[in-house]
């Protein structure tokens, strides 16, 4: 019996590979929406698309068209307690979109919830929601962002 539940497990894997179910790897941009963190969602606070703190690192995405997107992992004081958020800062044309989010984890970067995409329209600024920061050892951060016209192109910040 034993025998037939691992053929049985391994035949469901395979077809759930072969169907692109299971997924392997860092998550992409399509598993979480922006709802995930908004509007005080799992323990994230909104704050203005304008809020700017301490940069503790910096990336930039650019596309074939010579637009480009800045983003930053920021952190602050956010309503008392010290925070985190990604900000993104934009020169596109009118039919680019740029999306920065944020992915937190409690446990080093094994696991995390990822806040966003948010998205924005032609150049200008634009944050994620923003999360506690923490003495823990486990409590990470990371900020990632795209621009489109790189093919699907995405990139992220180191953990910090």
């Amino acid at each position: 019996m034993r025998g037939m539940r691992r053929i049985a497990g391994l035949g469901a894997a395979a077809l759930m590979v072969a169907a692109g179910i299971l997924v392997a790897g860092p998550v992409g941009t399509a598993s979480a929406t922006s709802a995930d963190c908004s509007g005080g969602a799992n323990g994230f606070t909104d704050i203005p698309d304008t809020l700017t703190g301490t940069a503790v690192g910096a990336g930039s995405v650019s596309n074939a068209f010579g637009e480009s997107a800045a983003y930053y992992q920021e952190t602050g004081t956010v309503g008392g307690p010290q925070m985190g958020w990604g900000y993104l800062t934009s020169h596109m044309g009118e039919y680019t979109i740029a999306r920065v989010w944020m992915d937190v984890s409690n446990d080093g970067g094994a696991t995390w919830i990822q806040c966003g995409p948010f998205s924005r329209y032609l150049s200008g600024t634009l944050t994620t929601a923003a999360y506690p920061t923490s003495a823990a050892p486990g409590r990470r951060f990371r900020t990632c962002a795209s621009i489109t016209g790189t093919d699907g192109n995405m990139d992220c910040l180191g953990w910090w």
